[in-house]
């Protein structure tokens, strides 16, 4: 859905470029570096149009590279903190389960003893 609303904003925007660059297509003086050519006003704005793109591309493609880094970094960060969570309920569980044995022995225990033998709650 947003891929279609981008392509049909970006196909207004172009024929709007383009209705404007016809409408303009007189000869205007350019000067680039002490260099002087007369252009028509749509190459010039064509141009100016397509320079504009390509810093924009080139701006948001770095930003972009960057971005990829970052969410790199952060799955390897939560993959690490993951992993020792994982290792952490792991050690817990074998703690918990070394305990219940010995709670299971103990009442193997007790239940083993003569019940004379055990105190008189009364």
């Amino acid at each position: 859905m947003k891929n279609q609303q981008r392509l049909i904003v970006g196909l207004v925007l172009a024929l709007a470029l383009i209705v404007f660059a016809l409408l303009n297509g007189q000869g205007v003086a350019v000067n680039f570096f002490g260099a002087q050519f007369t252009w028509p006003l749509i190459v010039v704005i064509v141009v100016s149009v397509l320079i504009g793109a390509l810093i924009t591309f080139l701006v948001s493609t770095a930003s972009m590279a960057q971005s990829k880094k970052e969410l790199k970094a952060a799955k390897q960060t939560a993959a690490s903190a993951e992993a020792v969570k994982a290792q952490a309920v792991k050690d817990a569980t074998a703690k918990l389960e070394t305990q219940v044995k010995d709670l299971q022995q103990q009442l193997e225990a007790a239940k083993a003893q003569p019940a004379d033998s055990q105190p008189n709650q009364h």
